[in-house]
């Protein structure tokens, strides 16, 4: 079974100081989540003592996002780190622009096998987490479909809604991608006059009864939900999950 929980990203601007971070962890677990990802934490914190605010809570943090430059420069620390969380993926958010080209995403694919193994040599994992510009074609393909070939042992931390805003059904493209899917984002929407508009889940476009089904057969272990830009993440993160625990009913 699938355990939900919290992308902090969508708490980015909320959260101000540690007893924010209680705030957030309580309503994740009143909401019946189970997890949360550590991504676009602003304040600085003690990752044992939030690996320990978790626990108190009854989540887990299996996850961050960590910047390219810290997963490639500092990576002995950004295992200690992960260590200290009790996290076992390392997950970057977002390939840097200047591996989007042809020859860039060579050397971006280079990289991410080496650092890959080195985390591997410690029992953690890399993953990417995809935005709409992966589904675009270099050299003829698609940038997601280079990357999950020639990069066959990194999992994705897949983005529903990205997946829809690039005009691809999520539910094909997770069956392209299964076994690869411990983590996923939950997140829906819509196209609104070529913008992305985005919603609490259950709220937009995409169907998460299908969704929902498909991370089940791809082996997903948890499912985040993340808003990028949230006015009140606490309303939408709670309103989600009611609604994700719902369908469980039906």
């Amino acid at each position: 079974m699938i355990v939900y929980g919290a992308q902090l990203f969508t708490f980015r601007n909320a959260i101000k100081s540690f007893d924010d971070l209680r705030r957030v962890f309580g309503s994740v677990r009143e909401e019946g989540g189970g997890s949360v990802q550590l991504s676009g934490l602003k304040i600085k914190v003690d990752f044992k003592e939030l690996r320990t605010l978790a626990a108190d809570n009854g989540l887990v943090i299996p996850l961050t996002h960590t910047p390219w430059k810290r997963i490639t420069e500092d990576t002995d620390n950004v295992i200690r780190e992960h260590r200290d969380l009790g996290a076992e993926t390392v997950g970057l958010g977002m390939m840097p622009a200047a591996f989007r080209s042809k020859e860039g995403l060579k050397t971006f694919i280079d990289s991410v096998n080496a650092v890959r193994k080195e985390l591997s040599a410690e029992g953690m994992e890399f993953a990417y987490h995809n935005h709409a510009f992966e589904f675009k074609k270099i050299g003829g393909e698609r940038i997601i479909d280079v990357l999950a070939r020639e990069c066959p042992e990194i999992s994705f931390i897949f983005d529903t809604y990205w997946c829809y805003f690039a005009g691809y059904d999520p539910v094909e493209e997770m069956k392209k991608l299964g076994g690869r899917l411990k983590n996923i984002h939950f997140k829906d929407g819509y196209r609104f006059l070529g913008l992305p508009l985005i919603t609490a889940v259950g709220s937009g476009k995409l169907d998460f009864k299908k969704i929902t089904a498909s991370a089940e057969e791809a082996g997903t272990r948890y499912a985040y939900i993340e808003h990028d830009f949230a006015r009140d993440p606490y309303a939408v993160t709670r309103k989600s999950l009611r609604f994700l625990f719902g369908l469980e009913k039906d």
